[in-house]
């Protein structure tokens, strides 16, 4: 069943690509300059973007950062554009697009193993399907999606820690870093949840484990701003009023709580009510979940509203062009509770039918060999 939901996933929005393909379309917005980078990378052998970029800094300064050489660096972590990189020179820009639906279609197969354990593959499959097709995940198939790909990255990290594998989780974790910069800030939760759950030698061996990236990060960021604490998004250029000044991104998360927490969910847009409709699900779903394995559940809900708070206080939180982008993961999150939901559904459906007791969600999975988290 996870073979033919990763093939008829690509295939679906496979076919959906080329019936709106034209040439360049798919990249908008920041995909242009995950794009360049790629570009920067694979034929000039860089980072500097001045050749990839026209205009000059009144057009692109507040899109790249400033290195203390004078280089045009990406503002935007680099981690898809090296991922991507092997489909640019085998594809042309094309296949940015073709990397971009690979991983639509693995985020897809990551969901169903993440709830797969607590439900059967029916259940499981059709909450991953639910999940991409109900929410505006699947409004970024034809793109060169940052989001999907930071998401896909913390979805295994996730996965990994919930399954006992606290060091191959650290390093995927890790890597949703260099992906996603505010992924740093969930690290500290799914360390935690391994310290409650087989003691601080794992927990410690997980955060040795998420250590190699962070460092590469750090000498990049000394390499190009001169302080492993500087990031790309603390040297970005402002020419307003014709004079060059530097402004840092760190400073943009200054909005209302109740303000961004309104517009993310009820905005017609961008708000969750509206463009994750298949979230209502993972409401019911997260009681069962927390019933039945209480640590997974407080460790996937606290996740969630992390993110939902930190981007609430994020002044541009609607830079999206459907839905709310940067809560990607908080989709992804919902994965085992809306399965539970679904399995929990069929179990009563049975029941009605033929008369028998309604068994605990997830029973069935155990015994077909699930068992235990997710």
């Amino acid at each position: 069943m996870a073979a033919g939901l990763l093939i008829g996933t690509l295939a679906l929005f496979s076919v959906r690509a080329a019936a709106q393909y034209r040439p360049h379309t798919y990249l908008f917005a920041d995909c242009n300059y995950y794009a360049a980078t790629a570009v920067s990378l694979v034929y000039d052998h860089d980072l500097d973007l001045r050749n990839q970029l026209r205009g000059g800094l009144r057009f692109h300064g507040g899109q790249i950062a400033l290195g203390r050489d004078g280089a045009w660096y990406p503002m935007h972590p680099i981690l898809m554009p090296i991922a991507a990189a092997p489909f640019l020179a085998a594809f042309g820009l094309p296949g940015l697009l073709v990397f971009n639906l690979l991983t639509l279609s693995g985020l897809a197969l990551v969901l169903m193993r993440l709830a797969r354990p607590l439900a059967t593959p029916p259940a499981a499959a059709a909450a991953a399907l639910t999940l991409i097709l109900g929410t505006f995940v699947r409004r970024y198939d034809y793109n060169f999606s940052p989001d999907l790909f930071a998401t896909l990255l913390v979805s295994l990290g996730v996965l990994a820690f919930v399954r006992g594998r606290d060091a191959t989780g650290g390093v995927l974790l890790g890597l949703s870093v260099a992906a996603k910069l505010t992924h740093l800030f969930l690290l500290p939760f799914v360390l935690l949840y391994a310290g409650a759950c087989r003691g601080r030698n794992r927990a410690a061996r997980a955060a040795a484990a998420a250590l190699p990236p962070l460092l590469c990060l750090m000498a990049l960021n000394w390499l190009h701003f001169g302080s492993p604490w500087t990031t790309s998004y603390d040297v970005n250029v402002s020419t307003a009023g014709g004079t060059v000044s530097l402004f840092s991104h760190r400073a943009f998360f200054d909005q209302n709580v109740i303000t961004g927490l309104a517009g993310e969910l009820f905005d017609l847009q961008r708000g969750l009510l509206w463009t994750a409709p298949a979230l209502l699900l993972a409401v019911p779903g997260f009681v069962l979940l927390l019933r039945r394995l209480p640590r997974e559940g407080l460790l996937l809900l606290g996740l969630s509203e992390f993110l939902i708070l930190l981007f609430a206080t994020y002044r541009f939180w609607a830079a999206s062009h459907y839905g709310n982008r940067f809560l990607m993961p908080v989709v992804a999150f919902a994965s085992p509770a809306v399965a539970l939901v679904f399995d929990h559904a069929a179990q009563w459906l049975r029941r009605r039918s033929d008369g028998a007791p309604l068994a605990v969600a997830g029973e069935a999975a155990s015994h077909a060999g699930g068992g235990g988290a997710p």
